[in-house]
C-alpha cells in the first residue's frame, strides 16, 4: 500500500459500500475511524483521504436506486424511481471515474 494510492481505494471501497447500502451519511461512522488510521501510517495526504470518502458519500447518494435523496427527488418531480436513478447513473459514473483518476493523480 502506497500513499498515493490509498485515497483512489478509499474512493472505491467506501463508494462500493455507500452504494450496497444506499446510506450515504452512515459511511462517515464506519469509515473515519478505520480509515485515518491507515491514512497515518504510510504518511498519506490526510485531507485528500477525507475528500475520498466526502465524495464517495456523494456518489452512492446520487448514483444508488433507493437512496434517501433518489426517493426524495422522484417523489418531488413526481417520476419514475427507476427511470430518474437510470438517467443519473451515467453522469455520476463519468464524476466517479474522473474522481478514481484525480485521486491518483493529486497524491
Amino acid at each position: 500500500m502506497s500513499a498515493g494510492l490509498l485515497p483512489a481505494l478509499v474512493f472505491v471501497a467506501m463508494a462500493a459500500l455507500a452504494f450496497a447500502t444506499g446510506s450515504a451519511w452512515r459511511i462517515y461512522v464506519v469509515t473515519i475511524p478505520i480509515v485515518m488510521p491507515l491514512a497515518n501510517s504510510p504518511y498519506a495526504n490526510i485531507p485528500l483521504v477525507i475528500g475520498a470518502v466526502l465524495s464517495a458519500s456523494a456518489f452512492s447518494s446520487q448514483a444508488c436506486f433507493y437512496s434517501d435523496s433518489t426517493v426524495l427527488a422522484v417523489q418531488g418531480a413526481g417520476c419514475n424511481l427507476v427511470s430518474h436513478a437510470l438517467t443519473q447513473l451515467p453522469y455520476t459514473l463519468i464524476a466517479a471515474g474522473l474522481a478514481f483518476v484525480g485521486f491518483q493523480f493529486v497524491a
